[in-house]
């Protein structure tokens, strides 16, 4: 029976698919792997960068109690704009690159079984947990820093952005971690 949201394929076959891509194309893959940690990495140093300032410029206040929807707004439009110029302009065109360089060069049956394999399609609004895992790990490190009885017009832009992003990395390091280590568990097995 078809589950809402999701297309007759089925999910195994659409990881072993993709296994058998990493296995084929091992170095493009780690290229690939790599060239989006450089982009993440890039797009979350901006952001930091843009925080930052945008406070010094005093295009946003530093206390969070003062924030009003313009300040949201031309923020957001900031942070757009940094991260269209310094991330997105060298990101793209890599993409494009790659895809009409080498994936277009494929031969046109192992296309088309990538495709199949990736029609497998989440229902809307699942995230799998991670974004409620974060938000746990970012009430764990508010008690840690003992900013767990401040009220949130004494924090500062800094301190409520940081502390995201650390929430972020530490879901990021317990989920990461063992999920490469999966991966090159699977990749190995599936290749003997």
């Amino acid at each position: 029976m078809k589950e809402v949201g999701t297309t007759e394929t089925s999910e195994e076959m659409g990881g072993e698919t993709w296994k058998k891509f990493v296995r084929r194309h091992w170095k493009m893959t780690a290229l690939m792997v790599g060239g989006i940690a450089a982009a993440a990495v890039a797009a979350l140093l901006v952001f930091l960068w843009v925080v930052a300032d945008a406070q010094e410029t005093s295009l946003v206040p530093s206390g969070l109690g003062e924030w009003t929807v313009g300040y949201v707004f031309a923020f957001a439009l900031n942070l757009i704009l940094w991260e269209l110029i310094l991330v997105a302009s060298w990101a793209i065109p890599l993409v494009v690159i790659v895809y009409f360089l080498w994936y277009r060069k494929l031969p046109e049956e192992e296309r088309k079984e990538y495709k199949v394999g990736s029609r497998r399609r989440k229902s809307a609004g699942e995230d799998g947990g991670i974004s409620f895992f974060i938000g746990l790990v970012w009430l764990a490190i508010v008690w840690l820093d003992g900013k767990w009885n401040l009220a949130f017009q004494d924090w500062t832009f800094n301190d409520w952005v940081y502390s995201w992003i650390v929430a972020g990395l530490v879901v990021l390091l317990i989920v990461g971690i063992p999920g490469l280590i999966y991966l090159i568990w699977a990749v190995r097995k599936s290749g003997e």
